[in-house]
């Protein structure tokens, strides 16, 4: 079965949806007869560059196309060959799949100098251009500056600053952009006529939402829609195949960080946990919520794809949080997004962020902006925090305590099975391998003393801070891991500290520290 975005996929220019300034610049070059010898389309992808280039192709084949005219007939062997991806001399290549210097040799260079079999011109297609290595850039820059007249270059990539200066310098240019929300609701709703599907408005827009201006993404999500077999579809039956968290959950979720109520965010989020809610899809819709929130404190006026009641909420919402606080928890909102990916707890990032921003009720940026600013008063530090040069109480170490529930989660393991006795019996074959591709930490090693081994791992210490630090060098310390490991089997981190020896006398003293601090020894 033909995909939707495959079956509508535009076989004449007039078909483009958006696009407008490349459209109206081809046009003019293909109905007067300029062409230029190397396109480069760039932009976001599903956005119709491999699209028009193949229509550009066309153009130029058609065999029946007429003078100063710029459509395609799609009725010629050319254009219909060139619809079915098989013409002999418009040539497609995936640069993803054919990176190297001999591919561009063999399929571009060479295939270039001779004349196309049946067609006006020869044209290479060349998709994401940008991942040609820098040799086959080299190799196909001289083709592309100076090429046989019957040959076309067209270079697409999504990814324009990965590409040489010396490439795109030598091509006419076209920067395709997203397509807005209003033509592509248009094109969803030919597409459902055409195919007398109806689905509610309510569900395009959301498609079109979760497309993000790419057309194509849009069609296919579209194309899941169809698959459900049904004549009317609305939101409960797109549900089914569109994951979405409802937009109440979301607001319900930002009251309760704005008001501080941390276990109804908690409680929320067990409930969204047990339903089996996307929580990705929440955070998405978490964020989006908030930007709309931010844009209506900004503009006054609110507007989404939302219900009306929701609409109502989030301009509620817009009064109720102050600029600073919606920035802050916008910002922790995007940073507890990242996690969601490696989070050994699916919710754990979400419920971080409620904790976290919930109980974070000292910070300066919950008042309103510069309304009524808070007198400075000189009050004393509390036992439970720190007090800056301005006199105002810091907030306790809640960060540093969420900050250590995540290690523990993330880090936690047994104590070694190794003995400390086992360690210290070849601790001299250690050392004599460290100091064998580091002469200079010979001295350092022999005085580390090892005093205990446990589930943080193996305690060594020294007489000053220097020699820690030096031990404590991430290249130096990861050779010495890798040798416990090598000994004795397990994975073995090493803890180094500095512990301080009896005080000798004050000249002694002085003598022995600078005698350390140039890693050297008292002979006698």
């Amino acid at each position: 079965m033909t995909t939707i975005y495959r079956k509508y996929r535009p076989q004449k220019f007039a078909d483009l949806v958006g696009q407008e300034h490349v459209i109206q610049t081809l046009e003019n070059e293909i109905a007067t007869g300029k062409i230029a010898h190397a396109y480069l389309f760039s932009g976001p992808r599903g956005t119709g560059k491999t699209t028009v280039a193949r229509l550009l192709a066309k153009a130029l084949n058609c065999e029946n196309r007429a003078e100063n005219k710029f459509e395609p007939c799609n009725e010629c062997v050319a254009c219909e060959s060139i619809s079915a991806g098989r013409y002999i001399d418009v040539l497609e290549i995936d640069a993803a799949s054919h990176t190297g210097v001999d591919n561009v040799r063999e399929n571009i260079i060479e295939n270039a100098q001779f004349k196309p079999t049946k067609a006006s011109y020869k044209i290479f297609i060349i998709d994401e251009v940008h991942m040609l290595s820098p040799s086959a850039f080299n190799a196909l820059l001289k083709t592309l500056e100076e090429p046989p007249a019957h040959v076309v270059f067209v270079l697409a990539t999504t990814e324009l600053h990965k590409l040489p200066a010396t490439i795109i310098s030598r091509c006419q240019r076209f920067n395709f952009k997203k397509i807005s929300p209003e033509l592509m609701l248009g094109r969803l709703e030919g597409i459902c006529r055409d195919e007398k599907i109806k689905v509610s408005k309510e569900v395009l827009e959301r498609i079109i939402l979760k497309s993000d201006g790419c057309l194509r993404d849009a069609e296919s999500l579209l194309g899941q829609i169809f698959s459900l077999n049904l004549k009317n579809i609305g939101t409960e039956e797109a549900e089914l195949v569109l994951p979405s968290s409802k937009i109440d959950n979301v607001l319900l979720f930002i009251d309760c960080l704005n008001k501080n109520t941390g276990r109804e965010a908690l409680e929320l989020i067990k409930k969204l946990t047990e339903e089996g809610e996307v929580l990705d899809q929440f955070f998405f819709d978490l964020i989006e919520a908030l930007r709309v929130i931010m844009i209506t404190q900004t503009s006054g006026e609110v507007s989404g794809d939302y219900s009306a009641d929701a609409l109502k909420k989030i301009k509620a919402l817009a009064k109720e949080i102050p600029t600073k606080k919606l920035i802050r928890l916008l910002e922790k909102t995007l940073l507890r997004r990242l996690e969601t990916k490696q989070s050994p707890v699916p919710q754990l990032p979400l419920e971080l962020l409620a904790v976290e921003f919930t109980s974070d009720v000292n910070s300066g940026d919950d008042e309103p902006d510069n309304k009524n600013p808070p007198a400075v008063t000189n009050k004393k530090p509390s036992a439970k925090g720190e007090s800056d040069s301005g006199g105002e109480t810091k907030p306790s170490g809640l960060t540093d305590s969420i900050k250590n529930v995540i290690s523990t989660i993330t880090h936690h393991h047994d104590a070694p099975k190794t003995s400390l006795d086992e360690i210290k019996t070849r601790w001299p074959e250690i050392a004599a391998k460290v100091a064998a591709s580091n002469p200079s930490l010979t001295f350092i090693l022999n005085l580390c003393q090892l005093k205990k081994i446990d589930e943080e791992g193996l305690h060594a210490s020294f007489p000053y801070a220097f020699h820690r630090d030096k031990i404590n060098e991430p290249k130096t310390r990861k050779a010495i891991e890798n040798l416990l490991q090598e000994f004795f089997n397990e994975k073995i981190s090493l803890i180094n500290e500095v512990v301080k020896t009896e005080q000798p006398s004050p000249e002694k003293s002085s003598l022995n520290e600078l005698i350390a601090d140039f890693g050297g020894e008292v002979l006698n």
